[in-house]
């Protein structure tokens, strides 16, 4: 992409070389303002040729073909962090939704970049955080950060330099604006990500369908047209953009960066308490740069997939593994293998209760979890439901699967070592690694510094450690079935007194009745009450 940062690193080494030939004193190019966080100055990136071994290296070191993936739409790349990058190739898109009064529509073109296909996880912020890149979270904001089963929640409680720093962390920077919006919305100008059907609980996590943040990868459905997970719902996300509200309008059509100066900086997406007003990914945001919200994230670019060397270690995996791709064995059973069936009944004078059985389909993984507000356990798998404080009551069930179900497996690129992945010299990679880890030129790979008592044994976004191997988030716990239980069966309208003839009650027949009651009686299918 044609950056500023990039033309001035690009002048710098040509000066340089430029001056070898002659023999001449190079001149300095002027050197980009640090001091902005929306500037992060990048290295130029790595070209198709092959790394040349170190002239004092061992001999047989095989060179590393830095060529790269394909800049495709449907290409992905497993980053350095364990984020799945998507490809998004240049070219012109539709900009804007003539609905909202500063994104008036238009066409914009875009040169080819890669972004994160989720939000940022609490763990891989927590990778920045101990190489000491990072601050921690707003802990009041964010009280899932630290907890291990909630690594894969999208980071939440941190301002904006907070998140230009993590992405300066993994050798990337916040997206535009206008990358942002192609992410989310394609070439197209799709009105939502998944294309221009209205906003429901099973596309995105929105207007308090679940109430919280959820895991990064736990809509399928919703992706946008480049794969992208959550570009409506669950958290909102800062971009690079100073806010103006006319820049749409005024701001250029090729590579906008935003203007350079305001107040606010921009942001975009929606969270799981916004309603569908706020869904359309066109909709934009602003906030001060020194806020932090506890439904607000971010994801990162990156220019060059290419430039970090592999782990030489990694954690092996089971269930699903990176780029979300399923494995021959997917442990245990289903957890939704489970039927819940109701018997609607009316007590005494109308008093509605509701008998909720469970039963599996095939058999039960290693735990289940049944829970059922307002209903009382009858022994077994049997619940009596009664209308309690509200009218309805939500049953559920849920279950936990056995990780050791399978055999672990390693990502592409690597082999078994006992527990662990090793890598195995192959694949496109370059020679940089993260802050905390030494490159080594013989295996050409990345270790944790001896000493640093910094630990890189990350799982890939979407899953999480569990006794030694990664596990992908949607095979450990997840809801079975639920289903909404209605206490107003036995409750029609109440026609005391009446002859209507869809409640069966003779008008003389209740007044008859009403010599055992002290005031009007009911009929109600039927039955007669006080």
């Amino acid at each position: 992409m044609k950056r500023t940062f990039t033309i001035v690193s690009f002048l710098v080494v040509f000066t340089l070389v430029m001056a070898a030939c002659t023999d001449a004193v190079p001149t300095s190019a002027p050197a980009a303002d640090a001091t902005d966080p929306a500037v992060v100055v990048v290295d130029p990136p790595a070209t198709e040729a092959p790394v040349e071994a170190p002239t004092d290296a061992p001999a047989g070191i095989v060179p590393i073909d830095l060529a790269g993936p394909p800049m495709q739409v449907g290409s992905k790349y497993t980053y350095v962090d364990g984020s799945v990058l998507a490809a998004v190739p240049g070219g012109p898109f539709v900009m804007g939704y003539n609905n909202y009064y500063d994104t008036p529509e238009k066409e914009v073109t875009l040169g080819d970049y890669w972004i994160y296909s989720s939000e940022v996880t609490n763990g891989q912020y927590a990778l920045c955080v101990n190489s000491g890149k990072c601050t921690p979270p707003n802990a009041e904001q964010n009280p899932a950060y630290g907890n291990y089963r909630l690594i894969n929640l999208p980071i939440v409680g941190v301002n904006y330099q907070q998140a230009v720093d993590y992405c300066t962390f993994v050798r990337g920077r916040l997206p535009t604006e206008a990358e942002w919006e192609k992410a989310a919305r394609g070439p197209e100008g799709n009105i939502f990500p998944w294309g221009d059907e209205a906003p429901v609980c099973d596309l995105l996590n929105f207007n308090f369908c679940k109430g919280k943040t959820l895991d990064i990868q736990s809509y399928p459905d919703g992706v946008s047209f480049y794969g992208l997970f959550d570009m409506s719902g669950n958290v909102r996300e800062w971009v690079a953009d100073w806010y103006d509200d006319n820049y749409y309008t005024d701001g250029p059509t090729e590579d906008p960066l935003g203007p350079e100066l305001g107040q606010k900086r921009s942001v975009r997406s929606s969270s799981f308490s916004d309603t569908a007003d706020f869904a359309f990914p066109a909709h934009r945001f602003s906030f001060r740069p020194e806020d932090s919200l506890a439904d607000l994230g971010f994801r990162c670019v990156v220019e060059d997939p290419t430039v970090f060397a592999p782990f030489c270690e990694q954690l092996a995996y089971t269930g699903y593994g990176p780029d979300g791709e399923q494995k021959d064995c997917v442990p245990g059973v289903a957890c939704n293998d489970v039927n819940i069936t109701e018997s609607r009944n009316c007590a005494g004078y109308n008093n509605p209760y509701t008998i909720i059985t469970f039963s599996m389909a095939n058999t039960p993984p290693n735990t289940w979890a049944y829970d059922a507000p307002g209903c009382t356990p009858l022994g077994g798998d049997k619940f009596e439901c009664l209308p309690g404080d509200g009218p309805d009551a939500k049953v559920t069930g849920s279950c936990s699967i056995d990780a050791n179900a399978c055999a672990p497996g390693c990502p592409a690129h690597y082999v078994m070592n006992g527990d662990s992945c090793v890598w195995d010299g192959s694949g496109t990679q370059g020679t940089e690694c993260l802050p905390g880890m030494t490159y080594d030129p013989l295996t050409q790979c990345c270790s944790a510094t001896p000493g640093t008592g910094v630990d890189f044994n990350l799982c890939p976004a979407g899953s999480y450690p569990l006794n030694g191997v990664c596990v992908a988030s949607p095979a450990a716990v997840v809801d079975s079935a639920a289903q909404i239980i209605g206490f107003d069966a036995c409750q029609p309208p109440d026609n005391s007194g009446g002859d209507d003839d869809s409640t069966g009650c003779p008008v003389q027949t209740c007044k008859s009745y009403e010599k055992f009651c002290s005031n009007t009686c009911s009929c109600i299918y039927n039955t007669f009450s006080c």
